[in-house]
């Protein structure tokens, strides 16, 4: 009995040949400009108290201008792991009416006062007074250091946070 091996191996060859087409169609990921922002929007940026993912607009330019810095996007790099990863400052529980995750949280702190505490929120014209700084450091005017019960800022982020009120000018 003999058998046709050519038409075997073009029938071969025509499945590696389109395998092969539909790989090269699929193409290249590519790169991305601005890493930490794919990943901040993909990663839900926190979780919930439920564990649930709490959705972040990552980059959002009312918060952090068009121009990040060297210190990247203070809101999803610093706050929304620091801040509300812990399910304080989240969008929905947070602590002292204060919520650092959700878009926006330039417009909720610039000229507000904080609850509890006789001081601004963020006072660009006074950053160093501002409250949401003042609270990083070991002894703050009120309350508890933050972010309570998780590894304090580093300097290059307590600086960070600094710059990013007096930016919101």
């Amino acid at each position: 009995m003999r058998t046709d091996h050519s038409a075997h191996s073009r029938s071969s060859m025509l499945g590696t040949g389109i395998t092969l087409a539909a790989l090269l169609l699929a193409g290249c990921p590519g790169t991305l400009e601005h890493k930490e922002r794919f990943l901040v929007a993909v990663a839900g940026a926190s979780n919930d108290s439920d564990g649930g993912a709490v959705p972040v607009e990552a980059g959002s330019d009312a918060d952090t201008g068009s121009d990040l810095g060297p210190c990247g996007d203070v809101v999803t790099r610093i706050f929304v792991p620091s801040c509300g990863g812990t399910g304080c400052h989240d969008a929905t529980g947070p602590q002292q009416d204060l919520d650092l995750v959700s878009p926006g949280v330039a417009a909720r702190v610039v000229g507000v006062p904080g609850l509890g505490c006789a001081s601004t929120l963020a006072d660009p014209a006074n950053p160093e007074a501002s409250l949401l700084y003042q609270k990083l450091s070991p002894t703050p005017p009120c309350g508890s250091p933050m972010p309570l019960a998780r590894p304090e800022l580093s300097e290059e982020d307590a600086a960070c946070v600094l710059a990013w009120i007096a930016a919101q000018q």
